[in-house]
């Protein structure tokens, strides 16, 4: 004899019951457009996040991210290059591995922020679990992110000295 328990599952809203307008981040020619129903499904963001709170985090993570590329973008378009999606790098599901990763950094960061700057205050014993699990995914968000920089940068993701 065995006992099965099953956790009962609550699906994500399905990306009709959220309209964003297609509403999109633009920003300059080099850049891949971000749309908002894309970074709120690969990101499970849920109607609870509204398109004017997503479009601002998300306006500032492009933000974030491009500057910290801009030195490389600069390169890049000395060498002719004149978008991200011709960057030379290996094709993944219909798109360029440097443009995955462009988005990835995107999506990691607004997340990270919406969570960082929009978190309910609890003062429970229970608030502040809740509230250490939240600072974890934040990090892990951010180092996803910073991750995902460095890779179209070349750079390796972490550097480590043992002494």
């Amino acid at each position: 004899m065995s006992l099965v328990a099953t956790k009962q599952t609550h699906p994500m809203s399905s990306p009709a019951d959220i309209n964003d307008g297609g509403a999109e981040v633009r920003s300059g020619d080099f850049w891949p457009v971000i749309k908002l129903a894309d970074l709120r499904n690969a990101m499970r963001l849920n109607g609870a996040v509204t398109t004017d709170r997503l479009m601002h985090m998300a306006t500032e993570s492009v933000l974030s991210v491009n500057q910290q590329l801009a030195t490389w973008q600069q390169v890049q378009e000395q060498h002719g290059v004149t978008s991200l999606d011709t960057v030379p790098s290996p094709a993944i599901n219909d798109t360029t591995a440097q443009v995955f990763r462009y988005r990835h950094a995107v999506y990691s960061f607004t997340k990270a922020m919406l969570i960082e700057n929009y978190r309910d205050i609890d003062t429970t014993r229970d608030g502040e679990k809740h509230a250490e699990a939240l600072s974890t995914q934040i990090d892990d968000l951010r180092r996803d992110g910073q991750n995902a920089i460095r890779d179209i940068l070349g750079q390796h993701r972490m550097i480590a000295e043992l002494v």
